[in-house]
């Protein structure tokens, strides 16, 4: 690994404890919710999640970040901020997805969807098929299926 990315983690790790008592909510999706530069986080109603997205903005630009390329299946928290910031808007396109941590998910529906394209040919090595096996679950939905898969590898 490299120095950035662990820098990069350390100082969200460090913000996160600074910031505790200015930001609860934003302290602990930066220490739960983020994987390397990615924070996936949610809440259950839209006036909470506009307040993590102002308390997020506001805990990383103390510190010289900023909040970019972010979501929501709400058309009211899309709406709220600038249209620069905002990856994806679900009102344009309802079919569209937006892929994250590996994963792809689809803010209009709010169901994640997994693409698999595996190419065909008469014999696969167990390694190949480890590989494969390992390629669509970075976050460990698809455990119950991909145990089934490995036990039938042995």
């Amino acid at each position: 690994m490299s120095k950035e990315p662990f820098l990069a983690i350390r100082t969200l790790q460090q913000l996160a404890q600074d910031e505790k008592m200015r930001f609860p909510p934003a302290s602990e999706a930066l220490l739960h919710d983020t994987y390397m530069d990615d924070i996936a986080s949610g809440t259950t109603d839209v006036e909470t999640a506009c307040q993590l997205q102002s308390q997020l903005r506001d805990a990383l630009k103390s510190c010289g970040m900023t909040l970019h390329k972010w979501t929501s299946n709400s058309p009211e928290l899309l709406n709220s901020s600038s249209s620069s910031d905002v990856e994806h808007s679900f009102s344009v396109e309802p079919d569209a997805s937006v892929k994250t941590l590996g994963i792809s998910w689809r803010p209009f529906q709010d169901c994640f969807v997994f693409r698999v394209s595996i190419l065909s040919k008469p014999a696969y090595t167990k390694h190949e098929v480890l590989s494969v096996i390992a390629r669509f679950d970075p976050l460990g939905f698809l455990g119950p299926v991909l145990t089934k898969a490995k036990i039938l590898l042995q």
